[in-house]
C-alpha cells in the first residue's frame, strides 16, 4: 500500500497535473488564429507561471523529485499562454496580467531572499510550503472570478470543462499522496482543488455554454441589427417599388407610354387603331382585364396571324 500511494499516485499525479496544466492549449490555438478572447478568462494563465514557480521552489526546499515534472511544464506552458492571451486582451486586462506577473515575480525574490539570510533549512521548508498552497488556492479560485456574471447570464462558457475534469481528477490524487506523506502543503490545497473542479462543472453542467437570450446587451444588439437590415432592404427594394408603381399606373390610363416607352394601341408601335372598313383586312384588338398581354389578330387574304405585344390593361 505505502508504495503505490508513495510512488505510483504521484506518478499518476504528475500525468493528470501535467493533463490539466496542458489543457487551455485548444482554446491559445483558437487565440491566436482569431485574435479574439471571446469567452476565454486569461487571468489563470498568469497565474500557472506563477504556481508552477511557487511548487518549483518547495520542490527545492524540501527535494522531492515527484513536485518537479508537472510543474516546470506547468510554467512553461503557463509563459506560452499568458504572451498569447496578452496580445488578444483589452487593455484593462492587459493591466492586470502585467501586474500578475511583476507581483509574482516581486514575492519570489523577496521569500528567496528570506529563505537565504534570515531562516533556518526547516523553517524555510515551511515558507515555501505555505507560500505554495495559497498560490495554489489562489490559482484554483481565479476561474471562479466570472461567479457572478456566470450566475447573472446563466452562461458557463467561461468554465473550460477538460480544465475542470483534470483539476477534480488531479486534486484527488496528490490529496491521496498528501496523506500518505502526511505532508498538509500537499493535501490540503489540492483537496481545495478537486472541491473547486467539482463546483466548476456543476456550473457548466447547469448553465451550458449557450448565449443568454434575456442579456440587454445582447438583445439591444439584435434589435439594433435587426434595424439596420430593414432600412438596407428598404432601400434597396424602393427605387424597384417606386417604378413598377409607376409602370402600372400609366399603363392603366389609355393613350399613355408604359414602361417600354411606346403607346398602347395595336401590334405595341405606337400608331393609331385602324377602323373596320368591311375590306377583306380587318384588325381585331382583345383587350384582357388585369393581364400584361395584348393579343392582335390580322387576317390578310385568308392568312391569320396572332402577335403579342407586352403590355397592361384592365
Amino acid at each position: 500500500m505505502g508504495v503505490f500511494t508513495e510512488t505510483v499516485v504521484p506518478i499518476f499525479g504528475n500525468i493528470l497535473a501535467t493533463a490539466m496544466l496542458l489543457s487551455p492549449f485548444p482554446a491559445v490555438l483558437r487565440l491566436r488564429q482569431t485574435g479574439k478572447l471571446g469567452d476565454v478568462n486569461p487571468l489563470p494563465y498568469p497565474m500557472t507561471c506563477i504556481n508552477g514557480a511557487g511548487w518549483i521552489a518547495y520542490g527545492y526546499a524540501t527535494a522531492n523529485p515527484y513536485i518537479f515534472p508537472a510543474n516546470i511544464t506547468g510554467f512553461l506552458a503557463g509563459m506560452f499562454f499568458t504572451t498569447t492571451a496578452f496580445s488578444c486582451a483589452t487593455r484593462k486586462l492587459q493591466d492586470m496580467i502585467a501586474a500578475l506577473l511583476i507581483a509574482g515575480s516581486g514575492y519570489f525574490i523577496m521569500l528567496g531572499l528570506i529563505s537565504c539570510f534570515g531562516l533556518s533549512q526547516e523553517s524555510s521548508q515551511r515558507m515555501w510550503g505555505t507560500s505554495a498552497v495559497v498560490i495554489l488556492m489562489c490559482y484554483y479560485v481565479v476561474p471562479l472570478s466570472t461567479m457572478v456574471a456566470i450566475v447573472r447570464t446563466r452562461n458557463a462558457a467561461s468554465i473550460y470543462l477538460p480544465l475542470a475534469a483534470t483539476a477534480i481528477a488531479n486534486g484527488t490524487m496528490w490529496t491521496i499522496y498528501g496523506f500518505a506523506v502526511k505532508d498538509i502543503n500537499l493535501w490540503l490545497p489540492n483537496l481545495f482543488g478537486a472541491i473547486i473542479g467539482t463546483l466548476q462543472l456543476v456550473l457548466r453542467l447547469l448553465y451550458g455554454a449557450g448565449s443568454d437570450s434575456n442579456d440587454p446587451v445582447a438583445a439591444r444588439g439584435d434589435e439594433e441589427a435587426a434595424a439596420a437590415f430593414t432600412i438596407v432592404h428598404k432601400a434597396s427594394e424602393a427605387p424597384q417599388v417606386e417604378t413598377r408603381l409607376d409602370s402600372s399606373s400609366n399603363l392603366l390610363i389609355p393613350g399613355l407610354e408604359g414602361s417600354s416607352g411606346r403607346r398602347i394601341g395595336s401590334g405595341g408601335r405606337g400608331e393609331p387603331r385602324p377602323s373596320v372598313d368591311g375590306g377583306n383586312t380587318g384588325t381585331n384588338t382583345t383587350m384582357i382585364p388585369t393581364t400584361i398581354t395584348t393579343l392582335t389578330s390580322s387576317n390578310t387574304n385568308g392568312v391569320a396571324t396572332v402577335s403579342v405585344s407586352s403590355g397592361t390593361t384592365s
